[in-house]
């Protein structure tokens, strides 16, 4: 797993019609449910994954006096693309160089998110939460792929099945203090 930069997060609980009532809450790297600080884009301090480098910078963010509605969370990508022919290497953009993971943040998951166009900062959409994929597809109370290999077999068939468009790509979610 390749490190590949910070985000903050307002988390939202499961919506209501995703019924599945294993999921607690929806931590994808999408920011269909769970969204971003407002205006982070402006900053223009991320990378070309559409995270932060650094965690100081996923922080600065967040508007001032709303630090308590927002989570920090750490990405990991794996090495290959899922694409409807098949798996290809991942090439990690020169703009992503984060600092390292600190060993306090703790795994909640894997995820795999698509990206069908170029012009879009970042990966667009987590068919597990964005589509409901999670109510037949085991996920956790993240809604998250529990382990690596799931999460592999679930960017095969979503590459496969396109329930979103797109290249589908596989990511490790980690959580760590904001403060």
């Amino acid at each position: 797993m390749l490190d590949a930069g910070f985000f903050a997060k307002h988390i939202e609980p499961r919506p209501e019609f995703l019924h599945v009532p294993g999921v607690r809450e929806i931590c994808s790297v999408s920011e269909c449910i769970s969204s971003g600080p407002e205006n982070w884009i402006d900053l223009w301090l991320h990378n070309d994954l559409g995270w932060f480098n650094r965690m100081a910078d996923a922080r600065r963010a967040i508007p001032p006096g709303q630090e308590s509605q927002f989570r920090l969370f750490a990405y990991r990508m794996h090495p290959e693309v899922f694409t409807a022919g098949g798996r290809v290497p991942f090439t990690v953009p020169d703009s992503v160089q984060p600092e390292p993971i600190p060993a306090e943040f703790r795994r909640l998951g894997f995820d795999s998110a698509s990206k069908s166009m170029e012009s879009i900062l970042g990966l667009e959409c987590s068919p597990l939460s964005c589509n409901g994929m999670a109510e037949e597809i085991v996920a956790n109370e993240f809604c998250l792929f529990p382990g690596l290999n799931e999460a592999i077999a679930g960017a095969q068939r979503f590459a496969a099945e396109q329930p979103e468009p797109g290249d589908y790509y596989v990511i490790e979610v980690l959580e760590g203090p904001l403060g």
